[in-house]
């Protein structure tokens, strides 16, 4: 069961502890909607969430369609009106997932049993991240959608301008970014720049909240672009904090990757 707590007057972090890492969700409330951004890995994850604002209507929106932030739709309590994802996530739930979902029941048959794959009803279409987003207005309150491939190229990140917020799903992580094949380094790097650049120009304080790691400024977008710009150059990235196992077995499995590049 996941741990909700609130972070400011209507947006909550609810955050979950697996294995090898901790995955943290987020809930938004409008005055027409309440918006559920990822449903973490299991269904118990999203216990008591639909009872933040019983009363308005739920659209989950998916950062990308890895299995630790997707697979606790079913646990909601009431069904969304809208589930949203990227293009290529709906692609990622009839090509990719049913197979991993299986791999998770086996290792973990308690935690995953009620697990039921929820495809988006709606995408987000590719767009250069410098481009115009997706917006939803949830009712007073206006959300962007952007896609930002790097992590995975079905990745998108959640704006709330008038808050100041950047929810980066994994796009942006610490103590380091997760790549995987054929992660297009200089694209994620240039995107996460922009983006630091756009909350630094705010004249107000900017929030970024990771799905794994530290909540943050702006400068954990930069921190996360040098990493990759130290891997573009074949150099071994200045690393701050203390990598877990996890974090060690990543790093160097990133390292792999950007020399194949």
């Amino acid at each position: 069961m996941a741990e909700v707590r609130e972070f400011m007057p209507g947006l909550w972090l609810v955050e979950s502890q697996l294995e090898d890492f901790q995955v943290r969700g987020a809930v938004i409330a409008g005055g027409e909607k309440l918006l559920v951004w990822d449903t973490l890995a299991r269904p118990a994850d999203m216990k008591g969430i639909a009872e933040l604002a019983p009363a308005l209507p739920l659209v989950v929106v998916y950062s990308h369609a890895d299995w630790d932030h997707v697979l606790g739709t079913s646990g909601l309590t009431r069904m969304p009106v809208e589930i949203i994802g990227h293009r290529l996530a709906l692609e990622r739930f009839s090509q990719e997932l049913p197979g991993e979902l299986e791999e998770r029941r086996a290792e973990d048959p308690q935690g995953f049993e009620e697990a039921v794959l929820v495809s988006p009803t709606r995408t987000v279409a590719d767009r250069l991240p410098d481009r115009e987003g997706s917006t939803i207005d949830i009712g007073g309150l206006e959300i962007e959608l952007h896609p930002l491939p790097g992590h995975t190229s079905d990745s998108i990140v959640c704006f709330i301008p008038e808050w100041g917020v950047l929810l980066g799903g994994d796009s942006v992580e610490t103590p380091l970014p997760f790549l995987n094949v054929g992660s297009p380094l200089r694209t994620w790097s240039e995107a996460l720049t922009g983006w630091a650049e756009r909350l630094e120009a705010s004249p107000n304080p900017a929030i970024v909240i990771p799905s794994h790691g530290r909540v943050g400024g702006p400068e954990l977008l930069r921190e996360n672009a040098l990493y990759l710009d130290s891997l573009l150059a074949h150099k071994e990235p200045n690393l701050a904090e203390h990598l877990t196992p996890f974090y060690r077995e990543t790093h160097g499995n990133n390292m792999a990757l950007a020399r194949g590049q």
